[in-house]
C-alpha cells in the first residue's frame, strides 16, 4: 500500500512539472511584444467646421475672423501667402487658439464690399502637415455678396515661361494711372502656372494689370518691377461653360524711365566711363573745360545694355592730363519727368601706378589681338574672322595680313576689313574657306595701330577648311510673318544664341554647317524690323513684340542635328 502511495505522489509530481513545462512554453508565444500599426496614414487636410462670419455670409461688421477647423492646425508662412481682395492697408494679425484661427483686423472695412481670403496652402493639419489646397474665404460687408470671377494666365514676354506670384490687380475705371497711384479693387496671384482666378467680383468691366509687387505696396515701381496688362477692359462672369475663356497676358521690364548720370570714372589714362540709368535719349556731347570746341578727341564704345559708355580718349595731349576737367551736356529727367537739357562738370582723375610711372612712354609694347577662329575646330565658309583690340585702332593696314594656301602652295587674295558698327575695337573680314585645305594666316605688325600709337604683335593661325558633311543643316519654311522675324538657333537649354537669320516676310529660312547635337529655335516677330526684341510700354499701350519658340509634338521643342543630314520644319507665326 506505502509503495501504490509513493506511485500516485510521483505520477501527481510528474504532471504538475508537464504543466508547469507547458506553460512556460505557452506563455512566451502569448506574451511576444507586438508594435500597434496604428491604422492608415492620415492624408486628409483640415475641414473647415465652423466661421465668424459664416462663409459667404452677408452684413458682417466685425473686427475680427475666426475660422475653426476638425483638427489642429499649424499655418505656413501664412503672412507671405495670405492674400486680402480687397486689399487691406495693414495685414491681418493672426493667432492660433487650438482648433482654431483668429485673425485680428487692423483696417476698417469698406461698406457693401466683398471681401476674400485666398490662403492658398498655408492653412495645414498639425501631425501629417496635410494643406488645404487654394483654401478661399469670403464674406460680405453689404446685403449681397458678389459671385462673378475673371481668369487668365500670365507668361514671361521673352521666355514664355509661366510667372508665379505675380500679382493680378482690377480697376473698374481705365485711367492708366491707377496702377502707379491707387490701390487695387480686386487683387489675386498667380499659381506656378501662371494662372489666375479673382474671384467675387461685381458684375462690371474691368481694367487688369498684373506686376512683380517686390515691395509688396500694390502699387507699380516702374522700371523695377515687371508688367504685364490688358489692351480693353474685361467684363466678370460666371463660372459656368459659357463663360468666356480666360485671358493672356505677357509680362514684360519696361525701360527706366528717368534718365540721369549715374556716374562717371577714368579707369585708365587713355578711357573715361560714363554711367546713365537708361541709354542716353537724345545723346550727349563731352568738351575740355578749356576747348569747348573741340571736337573728335574720343570715340564711343557703348556696353551691351548701351547704358554704360566708354570714351576712348583719341587726343594724345588730353590724355596725358592728370586731371581732365569737362563740360557734359546731355538731357536729364526733372522732377515732373520732363526731359530736359542739363551741364554738368566732371572731374575726371587718373592716378598712376609706380608700376605705369616707370613704363618709358617711347618704348612702346606690341599689344596682343584676341581671334575668333578657334583653335581646335575647323572654320566655316562665310562666317567672319573677328580680331579685338584692347584699344581702338588709329590706323588699320590690311595688307599686313597674309593668307597662305598650303594645300595648293599659293597666296590668296587680300583681305577687307570691315570695322564693327558699334564696337570701335571689332574688325572681320570674310572668305570662303575652302574644304579640306589647309591656310596659315599671318597677321604683321602695324596691320594696326591703335589710339596710342601701339601696334600689334605678330599673329600666326593655322586654319582647315571645314567638311561640310561632318555637320547638318536646317531649313525652316516661315509663314504667317507680317513684316520681319528674327529666328535665331539656341543650345538645347536656349541659354545661348548660336546663329541667327532675318525672315523678311513668308521665307525659307536656312542654317547650314551646324555641329551634330540638339538645338532649339526661337522666333521673334519683329514687328518694328529693327533686327531685335522690343520690349513694351504700359502708358503707350505697347505690347513687347512677341516671342515663338518653336515645338511640336515629334520634338517637344528639342531638335536634334546629325552629320551629314538636311533637316527641314514649316512654323507659322499665329495671331
Amino acid at each position: 500500500m506505502k509503495i501504490l502511495k509513493n506511485i500516485k505522489v510521483l505520477k501527481r509530481i510528474f504532471v504538475a512539472i508537464g504543466s508547469v513545462v507547458f506553460l512556460l512554453l505557452l506563455f512566451p508565444r502569448c506574451a511576444k511584444v507586438v508594435s500597434p500599426t496604428g491604422g492608415p496614414k492620415d492624408t486628409l487636410p483640415p475641414v473647415l467646421i465652423n466661421s465668424i462670419p459664416k462663409i459667404n455670409s452677408t452684413n458682417f461688421n466685425g473686427d475680427k475672423i475666426v475660422l475653426e477647423f476638425d483638427e489642429y492646425i499649424k499655418p505656413k508662412e501664412l503672412q507671405q501667402k495670405l492674400l486680402v481682395s480687397p486689399p487691406l492697408k495693414n495685414r491681418p494679425i493672426p493667432q492660433l487658439k487650438g482648433k482654431k484661427l483668429v485673425l485680428e483686423l487692423l483696417d476698417t472695412l469698406k461698406p457693401n464690399a466683398t471681401y476674400t481670403f485666398y490662403f492658398s496652402d498655408a492653412i495645414r493639419d498639425n501631425n501629417e502637415d496635410n494643406p488645404i489646397n487654394n483654401f478661399v474665404f469670403s464674406f460680405s460687408t453689404g446685403n449681397e455678396i458678389d459671385t462673378l470671377v475673371l481668369k487668365g494666365t500670365i507668361t514671361d514676354a521673352f521666355t514664355n515661361k509661366p510667372v508665379e506670384n505675380a500679382l493680378v490687380m482690377l480697376y473698374d475705371k481705365a485711367l492708366d494711372t491707377l496702377p502707379y497711384t491707387t490701390l487695387p479693387l480686386h487683387i489675386a496671384k498667380t499659381d506656378k502656372d501662371g494662372k489666375f482666378t479673382a474671384v467675387n467680383l461685381k458684375p462690371t468691366s474691368y481694367k487688369v494689370v498684373a506686376i512683380t509687387d517686390k515691395n509688396s505696396d500694390y502699387l507699380y515701381n516702374q522700371g523695377k518691377e515687371f508688367i504685364a496688362f490688358y489692351d480693353s477692359l474685361l467684363a466678370a462672369s460666371t463660372q459656368n461653360d459659357s463663360a468666356p475663356a480666360a485671358i493672356k497676358m505677357r509680362m514684360f521690364t519696361e525701360e527706366l524711365p528717368n534718365q540721369i548720370l549715374s556716374g562717371y570714372d577714368r579707369p585708365e589714362r587713355y578711357m573715361l566711363t560714363l554711367h546713365f540709368s537708361r541709354v542716353p535719349i537724345n545723346g550727349f556731347k563731352l568738351h575740355p573745360i578749356d576747348s569747348t570746341s573741340l571736337t573728335d578727341w574720343y570715340i564711343v564704345e557703348p556696353d551691351n545694355n548701351g547704358d554704360t559708355l566708354t570714351l576712348w580718349i583719341s587726343n594724345s595731349e588730353l590724355a596725358k592730363r592728370d586731371t581732365l576737367m569737362t563740360i557734359l551736356n546731355y538731357y536729364k529727367t526733372d522732377s515732373l519727368y520732363r526731359l530736359l537739357p542739363q551741364r554738368d562738370t566732371l572731374r575726371f582723375l587718373y592716378y598712376e601706378t609706380e608700376k605705369q610711372k616707370s613704363t618709358d612712354d617711347t618704348l612702346k609694347k606690341g599689344f596682343s589681338l584676341t581671334t575668333s577662329i578657334p583653335g581646335d575646330k575647323a572654320v566655316i565658309p562665310n562666317i567672319p574672322v573677328e580680331f579685338t583690340l584692347p584699344k581702338p585702332a588709329l590706323s588699320v593696314d590690311s595688307s599686313k595680313i597674309l593668307i597662305f594656301n598650303q594645300t595648293d602652295s599659293i597666296v590668296e587674295p587680300d583681305v577687307k576689313l570691315e570695322a564693327d558698327s558699334i564696337n570701335p575695337r571689332i574688325y572681320r573680314f570674310y572668305k570662303k574657306w575652302e574644304v579640306g585645305k589647309t591656310y596659315h594666316m599671318l597677321v604683321l605688325p602695324m596691320a594696326f595701330t591703335d589710339i596710342v600709337t601701339q601696334t600689334n604683335d605678330t599673329l600666326e593661325v593655322k586654319v582647315n577648311g571645314a567638311d561640310p558633311e561632318k555637320f547638318g543643316t536646317l531649313t525652316l519654311n516661315l509663314t504667317g510673318v507680317k513684316n520681319k522675324a528674327v529666328v535665331e538657333l539656341l543650345n538645347e537649354k536656349a541659354t545661348k544664341v548660336i546663329a541667327a537669320k532675318i525672315a523678311k516676310g513668308n521665307s525659307f529660312v536656312k542654317f547650314d554647317f551646324i555641329e551634330p547635337g540638339k538645338y532649339q529655335i526661337r522666333i521673334i516677330d519683329d514687328a518694328n524690323g529693327n533686327g531685335k526684341w522690343d520690349t513694351g510700354n504700359y502708358m503707350k499701350h505697347i505690347q513687347p513684340e512677341r516671342v515663338f519658340y518653336y515645338t511640336d509634338e515629334k520634338t517637344k521643342g528639342v531638335i536634334s542635328i546629325r552629320a551629314n543630314w538636311d533637316s527641314e520644319l514649316q512654323y507659322e507665326l499665329k495671331p
